[in-house]
């Protein structure tokens, strides 16, 4: 699969689980929130992805 098309795969499942744990444990949050929760899910997901590959190399 080419890496714009995971991208954007990671960013709309971010987005998705990010507003749905937001609403899951803080409803008085508002939606901005969950895009925020969203946006640093899908920056674990890459740090975690340059771990494994650094890992791998050495």
């Amino acid at each position: 699969m080419n890496t714009f098309y995971v991208f954007i795969a990671r960013i709309i499942l971010g987005m998705v689980f990010g507003i749905l744990i937001t609403r899951i444990f803080r409803p008085e949050w508002t939606i901005f929130h969950g895009v925020a929760m969203g946006a640093g899910l899908v920056a674990v997901a890459y740090v975690m992805s340059m771990i494994r590959q650094k890992n791998k190399k050495g």
